[in-house]
């Protein structure tokens, strides 16, 4: 065999020259160690390196996307520190699918709708889980237009009939269509409206998730979540205490859509939900106070 290099190194003249059996021998021998050392160390490297991705690809789990979870950089210490718990993972690309509403030349307009709108309702974890992602925002976003701006007018048509009944009852004529006008004024503003709710939720939502190190998919699958998480405003619908319902049941949908669609806890999910909420709450709770002491001063 002829002689290799090891490291850079070139082999002694020695070992290749003729100048005696003994050296030969010797250099043979000498070459044979080399190798057989470069070997365990090589075989050491590869044992060293397979196991550091074992650690690093085992810890992090297998992300829907084609990627692990865990941080970005895929560390192992990275992924100890911030990654989410392995029951939580996400399944394989092979396994995910898109809803009936992605699919409406399959099902037809309606029946997509409806499809949709009953899975996002009883089933969230699944339906998100299954999701994929990084195929756009037009869908989702669609979707939740269109069923904003139906929540819209039929709140519009149920102010109608109240405000029938009411005029019935009341001798003012202003006081009984004001409530309609400001219906209808709604439904006429529902589309824009829907979109700046829409993105600014998941933003902000998003945003508490990256600063918890639960964003594993990015921000689309967290819009994917606020869009179709607006299934629960056809609850509000129902008299009286539809519009409770409907709040609660979305943040419900929420929660559980993150840490679904994301492979990321519970508790991560639970946060990015609830923060900004409680932050919009304070703030308009603060603007009513600032308004109110206001009108009592002046």
């Amino acid at each position: 065999m002829e002689p290799h290099d090891h490291d850079g190194e070139r082999p002694a003249d020695g070992a290749t020259g003729g100048s005696g059996d003994g050296a030969g021998d010797s250099g043979g021998a000498d070459g044979a160690g080399a190798d057989s050392a470069g070997g365990a160390e090589g075989a050491g490297a590869g044992a060293g390196g397979t196991g550091g991705a074992g650690a690093g690809g085992g810890y992090g789990g297998y992300r829907g996307d084609g990627g692990f979870r865990g941080a970005d950089a895929g560390g192992f210490a990275q992924g100890f520190a911030a990654g989410p718990d392995a029951r939580y993972a996400r399944p394989t690309p092979e396994a995910l699918q898109l809803c009936p509403w992605e699919r409406r030349e399959q099902y037809g307009f309606l029946n997509a709708l409806y499809l949709t709108t009953r899975e996002v309702l009883l089933g969230p974890q699944k339906f998100f889980r299954r999701m994929p992602t990084r195929v756009g925002l037009t869908q989702p976003l669609l979707y939740a237009l269109v069923l904003g701006i139906a929540a819209a007018f039929l709140g519009w048509v149920w102010s109608l009939a109240g405000s029938s009944l009411q005029g019935l009852l009341s001798r003012s004529l202003g006081h009984s269509i004001s409530g309609p006008l400001w219906a209808f004024l709604a439904f006429v503003g529902s589309p824009v409206s829907v979109v700046i709710a829409v993105f600014v939720r998941a933003a902000l939502m998003h945003l508490v998730l990256m600063l918890l190190g639960g964003n594993q998919l990015g921000f689309e699958a967290t819009f994917r979540v606020a869009a179709y998480g607006q299934a629960a405003g056809i609850v509000m619908l129902v008299p009286f205490c539809g519009g409770i319902v409907a709040l609660v049941w979305e943040l419900v949908i929420d929660i559980v859509g993150l840490y679904s669609i994301h492979g990321t806890d519970p508790w991560r999910a639970m946060v990015a939900v609830l923060a900004p909420a409680l932050v919009c709450l304070s703030t308009i709770v603060a603007l009513l106070a600032v308004a109110l002491v206001g009108l009592g001063l002046s």
